[in-house]
């Protein structure tokens, strides 16, 4: 039995591709044809949740195209699937690279005049064929890095994030719904209870072992960096991680959304998931014992019954401005370490 996304998965990608060519002056247009007049946008900082068609054309689009003039949208992950949380609640998910010579300032950060590639995840939900809600993670983190201005030390390598090693990950046809069902089994539980045992088992005791390849890829966001294998992830993110927030834990009510499309799956928590910053090392902040609240979301590649890649967005801005780090005020002050 075949579930059949294809008409929305098609929607979504059809605007991607046409970002190349759109412009400032063309973008509204564009907007028009593919959003919902009622469309709300959640995105990272400082952008955070635009709404209306006006707002996302005149406070996102706008300024990223000025700033950006050949601007592409690439996908290299696009599926789709039935909230696992909320029945008949359709996604699309796509993940990619923003691509474009970075000629003019953007939001404070200042042109690096060569290419850049911003990674991004980015949830749609349609209405009457429009796009009328959106979830989006840009790493705007990285974008600063690519200009040569750096914040916090990662511990792992920073890496232009690549897509699948399968190239596969651009899924336009039906996939098996029993296949997907077993991916979602295999991401919703080592998510929700081989994480959740930290607690009660400590780390190297949840047994991550049953979920992951011996060497798979953790490709992680700036500020944190790219892992191989559980050890490599467990003492570059996890640890850290675990660490800094002791008694993380999830509102009751909260938006996310989880589900699988053949062998690949998604799973986004939007300001959901808390901790109190108690421990050192993590982004290279000391303790601020403030509560930190994430917008976080996962894509997965299943091999067999285990997964092989792991790609982790995060809106790392927005945690270091809960920690009293606040990004684009020190860009405008001038106060960050210049790389090259």
């Amino acid at each position: 039995m075949k579930n059949n996304f294809v008409k929305s998965k098609q929607r979504v990608k059809d605007f991607y591709d046409k970002v190349k060519d759109a412009t400032v002056g063309t973008i509204d247009t564009l907007i028009e044809e593919y959003y919902h007049e009622d469309v709300v946008w959640n995105g990272p900082q400082p952008f955070n949740t635009l709404k209306g068609r006006k707002a996302l054309a005149e406070k996102f689009w706008k300024p990223y195209m000025r700033a950006m003039p050949d601007l592409q949208k690439n996908t290299f992950m696009h599926l789709a699937g039935n909230n696992h949380f909320a029945n008949n609640n359709e996604w699309i998910v796509s993940s990619g690279h923003y691509v474009g010579s970075f000629d003019n300032d953007f939001v404070d950060i200042p042109a690096s005049k060569g290419i850049t590639w911003i990674c991004y995840i980015e949830f749609n939900r349609l209405k009457d064929n429009k796009i009328i809600e959106t979830y989006t993670i840009i790493d705007m983190l990285d974008l600063i890095r690519q200009a040569g201005i750096s914040f916090v030390p990662a511990l792992a390598p920073e890496v232009i994030i690549p897509g699948p090693s399968s190239n596969d990950g651009v899924i336009m046809d039906t996939r098996d719904e029993e296949e997907s069902k077993k991916s979602l089994q295999i991401i919703h539980d080592m998510a929700y209870k081989a994480l959740s045992s930290y607690q009660d088992t400590g780390l190297g005791k949840m047994g991550l072992e049953d979920y992951f390849t011996e060497n798979f890829i953790w490709f992680g966001p700036c500020g944190i960096g790219t892992t191989r294998g559980l050890e490599g992830f467990r003492k570059y993110h996890q640890k850290p991680f675990l660490d800094a927030l002791p008694d993380r834990n999830t509102y009751p009510d909260f938006f996310r959304v989880c589900f699988a499309e053949g062998n690949y799956g998604a799973l986004i928590e939007w300001e959901g998931f808390w901790g109190t910053h108690k421990g050192g090392s993590w982004l290279g902040m000391p303790p601020s014992n403030k509560k930190i609240v994430m917008r976080d979301a996962d894509l997965y590649l299943i091999q067999g019954d285990k997964i092989a890649e792991n790609w982790c967005y995060m809106d790392v801005v927005d945690v270091l401005l809960q920690m009293d780090v606040n990004v684009f005020e020190r860009l405008r002050d001038g106060r960050y370490i210049k790389l090259n």
